[in-house]
C-alpha cells in the first residue's frame, strides 16, 4: 500500500492517455459484460428448466393454434402423467402503455405441473369455481394496488361473441414466482371463460404442457405424441422445457459464439492500444525510472510498479464497464429472463482484466526490469 501514491501518480502523468486508457477499457468491458452476461443468463434459464416438463406445439408455428380435441390422446400416450393446456389474452388496462397479457389455463392441472407457481389451494379452488376469475401475479398487485375481490377490465383486440373488446375479471387471488418474482407480472384466467366468450378459434389453444414420468425417455414420449398427429391437418411438435428455451433462443442467431467471438476480438484489439499506449509511457520515463532506481529501487521492484500501474487501470476500466453493463442487462429481462448481471460473469471479467494488464504490461515492465541508470541518465 505504501507505493499506492507512486502507482496512481504515474498512471495520472499524462491524463489525456490516462483517460483514453480507461475509456478503451471500459467500453470493452461493457461488451464483455453485456455479451457474457446475456450469454450466462440464457443458459442459466436454459439449466433452471424442468427436465420432466415438456411442450405441444403445432408443427407449422408456434403460434398457431391447436385444436382441443387432441386432449385425450395425448393423455392417453405412455409415459405422460398430466397434461393441461394454455391459450393467451393480451389487452392493456386503464392507459395504451399498461399492457398486461393473460395466461388462459385448466386451473388444477396448471397449479400441479407449474409447482413452481406460487398458488394458495384455496384460491386455485375459487378460480376454478370462479368462471370470470383471474389470479394476479404479485408483481400487478403492488404495481396497480389491486385487491382480492376487485374487478378489473382489459381491453384486448380479441374481439367477443357481442362484439364487445372489453374483457372483465374479478380478482379471487394472487400468486408469486420466488425464483424470479419480476415474472409475476400476468393474470392467470379460466381457459374456459375465454373460450366461450370469444369470436373466433373456439376450442383452439396455444399448447399444451404435459409431465412426463421419466425425463429420460422425453425423446421416445415426444416422438410418440407427434407420430399420433403426424399427416393429420393439426401436426404437432413436441419439445422438453430445455429444448423450447434453446430453440427460440437460436431463431435470434448464435448468442454463445456472437458473445465469444466479440469479446475475443474486442479484447485483441485492446491488448495492442493498451501496451501500445504503455510502451509510450515508458519510453517517455526512461529518466524517471533510472532515477527510482538510483535511490534504491530494485529491477524487480520498477518492474513490478510498471505492472501494478497497469493492474490499477484495467482493474478500474473493468469495474466501470462491468457496472455499465448491470445497468444495461436488465433491459434485455424480456429475453433471457435475468434482470442482474450475473456473479460468473462479473468474476470472469475481472479476471480477464488482471489477464490483460499483464500482458499489456509485459513488454513495458521487461524494459523496466532491463533499463540501464547510466544510459537512461546520458540521454538526458
Amino acid at each position: 500500500m505504501k507505493y499506492l501514491f507512486l502507482v496512481w501518480s504515474g498512471i495520472w502523468r499524462k491524463r489525456t492517455r490516462a483517460i483514453l486508457i480507461l475509456l478503451q477499457v471500459t467500453v470493452a468491458f461493457t461488451l464483455f459484460g453485456v455479451l457474457q452476461g446475456l450469454d450466462t443468463g440464457i443458459k442459466l434459464a436454459i439449466n433452471k428448466s424442468h427436465a420432466n416438463r415438456m411442450y405441444v406445439l403445432s408443427r407449422v408455428s408456434s403460434g398457431d393454434s391447436l385444436p382441443l380435441g387432441l386432449l385425450s390422446d395425448i393423455k392417453r400416450v405412455h409415459g405422460v402423467e398430466e397434461v393441461t393446456y394454455e391459450s393467451g389474452l393480451g389487452g392493456t388496462y386503464q392507459n395504451p402503455d399498461q399492457q398486461i397479457s393473460a395466461n388462459a389455463v385448466d386451473a388444477a392441472s396448471f397449479a400441479h405441473i407449474f409447482p413452481e407457481i406460487v398458488i394458495p389451494a384455496d384460491q386455485v379452488e375459487t378460480l376454478a369455481k370462479t368462471r370470470t376469475g383471474a389470479l394476479a401475479g404479485a408483481d400487478l398487485m403492488r404495481r396497480y394496488g389491486w385487491k382480492i375481490g376487485q374487478r378489473i377490465s382489459l381491453q384486448s383486440p380479441l374481439t367477443q361473441r357481442d362484439g364487445s373488446r372489453d374483457w372483465s375479471f374479478d380478482i379471487v387471488g394472487s400468486f408469486a414466482e420466488p425464483d424470479d418474482p419480476d415474472r409475476a407480472n400476468y393474470l392467470i384466467i379460466n381457459y374456459a371463460y375465454l373460450n366461450e366468450a370469444r369470436e373466433v378459434n373456439r376450442d383452439t389453444l396455444s399448447a399444451f404442457v404435459i409431465q412426463i414420468d421419466d425425463p429420460k425417455r422425453s425423446a421416445s414420449i415426444g416422438h410418440d405424441i407427434d407420430m399420433q398427429f403426424a399427416n393429420s391437418s393439426h401436426e404437432t411438435r413436441t419439445q422438453s422445457e430445455s429444448d423450447l428455451a434453446a430453440s427460440q433462443v437460436q431463431r435470434i442467431g448464435d448468442i454463445d459464439f456472437l458473445a465469444h467471438a466479440v469479446t475475443a476480438a474486442a479484447f485483441f484489439a485492446l491488448l495492442f492500444a493498451t501496451g501500445a499506449l504503455m510502451m509510450q509511457t515508458i519510453r517517455e520515463r526512461t529518466s524517471e525510472l533510472a532515477v527510482l532506481k538510483t535511490v534504491g529501487f530494485t529491477d524487480r521492484r520498477v518492474m513490478a510498479l510498471i505492472l501494478a500501474e497497469a493492474l490499477v487501470s484495467c482493474i478500474l476500466g473493468a469495474a466501470l464497464g462491468l457496472a455499465i453493463a448491470g445497468i444495461l442487462l436488465p433491459r434485455a429481462k424480456e429475453l433471457i429472463g435475468l434482470g442482474y448481471l450475473p456473479g460468473v460473469v462479473i468474476a470472469e471479467g475481472f479476471a480477464s482484466a488482471v489477464i490483460l494488464a499483464l500482458v499489456s504490461g509485459a513488454i513495458p515492465a521487461t524494459r523496466g526490469l532491463r533499463l540501464q541508470v547510466v544510459t537512461a541518465l546520458s540521454r538526458r
